[in-house]
């Protein structure tokens, strides 16, 4: 019998296939997909818009400056008055209540560029230069500031200019000139009227100018940042009083002081102009049981601070809310020590300028150096202020994103002088947008981490002042 024939075929090597041989082979899988990349866009973000607004609210001038160019929403938002009013506002509750929050101080130097002090630890403070070309050689004093506007008046050798300067957002404004104006030597004051919802320029009798100036005519003018001119207030509201242009007014609770010479009296007076009455008063002085003079008015969070200091003896400093009751807040003759130095001659000079996160009162001391006081156990510390070596004035201002524009005015950058062309205050820069919108991943990304940052030291804040309360 012939055995039967099967089909079935030994398998062969695939060095063996036949060419006519179909192979089948399975495919192989194709690799995982990577993980899809950070969305550049945050207007995506599953954030409510309400909460990516209240995030943002809460962080410094500085950052939310940078933030504009993350997105279109972002800038309409951050630059919208009603975010700059709350955001404002939110800085007002923190003003001088700790330098490394709202509050910053300014330095400013003879002929040379503004120096900001950015952080206080450990009794150690850093200095940078603020990037505002306009004061580089020139005199200049700082006159005023309200929320974060400094009024400064510059001698460019052509009469003077009166300047109002926002240095978080680094943006500046020229003010027009009022009549026979003399440059450095004028003594002019900003604050916010609530009344009328605008700040004004306020020009004051200056006693250089009385002492120097042949002809001199004492008279009160206001400016008011949207109308942009001046006006002459009536001349019997003029006070019989001058005051000296190295001074800069302070404003607390609606009103702007300066401590002016009476020449009759042979002594100086509190002036007080009130910025939606316009009229001027005298403030009694604190109680003088020693024959004090005082040597300094400033502010301390929302309280009117004078120096009431005997030379060569004791300071004591007092505060009032309402111009008639003070109370001292400080009294000391413990003055801490120099290597070389009578402490006892600089106690004309101590002039606090705010707190410290201890609770400590920041001091400044003839312009040379700072110290902190704890009013608990009555001690001073030195503070090493590196990059500084001496100054003319300090000026604690509130970090805000006030515009200097006032309402429509057109405004130039502090980092980019030359520019013909202002932007005004709530259009949205065409060319900075479009900018923002052809950013780089990398850069956008580089600004997130950036918020991401803001946000975690913000939250780190927020937890160390609440286990501080519980504390308390």
């Amino acid at each position: 019998m012939h055995k039967q024939h099967t089909d079935a075929k030994m398998p062969t090597s695939p060095n063996h296939r036949r060419e006519d041989e179909e192979v089948n082979i399975k495919p192989k899988p194709p690799p995982p997909l990577p993980p899809p990349p950070p969305n550049p866009n945050p207007n995506q973000m599953e954030l409510p818009e309400d909460i990516i607004a209240d995030i943002l609210k809460r962080l410094p001038a500085k950052s939310l400056v940078r933030f504009r160019c993350v997105c279109k929403p972002w800038c309409s938002l951050i630059t919208s008055p009603s975010f700059v009013r709350t955001h404002l506002k939110l800085n007002r509750s923190q003003f001088q209540s700790d330098l490394g929050t709202s509050t910053r101080i300014i330095l400013s130097r003879y002929c040379d560029t503004l120096l900001s002090m950015v952080s206080e630890n450990n009794n150690v403070v850093e200095t940078v230069e603020l990037d505002f070309a306009l004061v580089r050689n020139l005199p200049y004093y700082v006159k005023g500031h309200s929320d974060g506007l400094l009024c400064l008046v510059i001698n460019d050798g052509f009469g003077g200019m009166a300047v109002i300067y926002n240095p978080s957002i680094q943006e500046y404004r020229k003010l027009p000139s009022p009549c026979n104006f003399r440059s450095t030597r004028e003594v002019l004051g900003l604050g916010f009227d609530s009344s009328i919802d605008d700040y004004k320029v306020v020009r004051v009798p200056s006693n250089y100018c009385r002492l120097k100036c042949p002809g001199y005519q004492p008279q009160v003018e206001v400016l008011e940042l949207k109308t942009n001119c001046w006006r002459k207030i009536p001349d019997e509201d003029t006070p019989p009083f001058f005051i000296e242009h190295i001074f800069q007014a302070t404003e607390v609770n609606g009103g702007l002081y300066w401590l002016a010479e009476d020449h009759d009296a042979s002594r100086c007076v509190i002036l007080r102009f009130d910025l939606a009455e316009e009229k001027f008063k005298v403030v009694l002085p604190p109680p003088d049981e020693s024959c004090k003079s005082i040597a300094w008015i400033g502010a301390l969070k929302n309280w009117l601070c004078v120096v009431h200091t005997r030379r060569l003896s004791d300071v004591h400093v007092w505060a009032t809310k309402d111009d008639k009751n003070w109370t001292k807040i400080i009294t000391t003759s413990r003055f801490p020590r120099i290597p070389g130095r009578d402490p006892f001659l600089d106690s004309f000079r101590y002039m606090p300028l705010c707190y410290t996160e201890k609770g400590a009162v920041l001091m400044s001391v003839r312009g040379e150096r700072f110290v902190t006081f704890d009013t608990r156990d009555n001690t001073f510390e030195h503070v090493d202020i590196r990059g500084a070596q001496h100054w003319l004035q300090e000026t604690v201002y509130c970090e805000s994103l006030v515009s200097p524009g006032g309402g429509g005015n057109p405004t130039e950058s502090a980092v980019a002088l030359g520019s013909d062309v202002g932007v005004a205050e709530g259009e949205q820069d065409e060319d900075q947008t479009a900018v923002g919108d052809s950013t780089s991943s990398n850069s956008l990304r580089q600004l997130l981490v950036g918020l991401k940052r803001e946000v975690h030291n913000l939250l780190v804040c927020s937890v160390g002042h609440r286990n501080m309360n519980d504390d308390n």
